[in-house]
């Protein structure tokens, strides 16, 4: 069965958009940057250059750091979900119990927990302790008459 984080659209969308933000978060930074310090080196700094473009590498700056943020929070999803155990589906449905005769619909998806779980060993002993206590408990079929 494929992982279901694979088939998640909110997951590709978290991802497509935490890529898309960091890609503009940093061409915002590096070209307002590139263009702040050509200008104020030539000497032609202009009041955008000198006022605005810090704006804009600000701007830029909580781009990035959301698009950092968001691929991060993606990785960490896809490990938790490779790291949780897969529910198995079953394609029947058991409708109706009469005796012994158990009639099954199939089609029907029912979710049960994967087989390679271990089993509680607590309860197995506790299992154990109460066959022994009842095979004690049991009546013998020999009653002692009375004299």
């Amino acid at each position: 069965m494929p992982n279901r984080l694979v088939r998640s659209l909110p997951f590709w969308v978290l991802i497509v958009a935490s890529v898309v933000s960091l890609g503009i978060g940093l061409w915002l930074v590096l070209s307002k940057s590139a263009e702040l310090s050509t200008t104020l080196a030539d000497g032609s700094a202009g009041y955008e250059q000198v006022y605005v473009n810090p704006t804009w590498i600000g701007f830029g700056g909580i781009l990035t750091g959301v698009g950092v943020l968001g691929v991060l929070l993606a990785l960490v999803l896809a490990a938790l979900a490779s790291a949780l155990p897969q529910p198995v589906v079953i394609e029947e449905m058991i409708t109706e119990v009469e005796g012994d005769l158990v009639e099954v619909e199939e089609n029907v998806a029912i979710i049960a927990a994967p087989d390679d779980l271990p089993d509680a060993p607590v309860a197995e002993e506790a299992a154990e302790e109460v066959a022994e206590e009842t095979s004690e408990e049991a009546p013998s079929e020999e009653t002692p008459e009375k004299a």
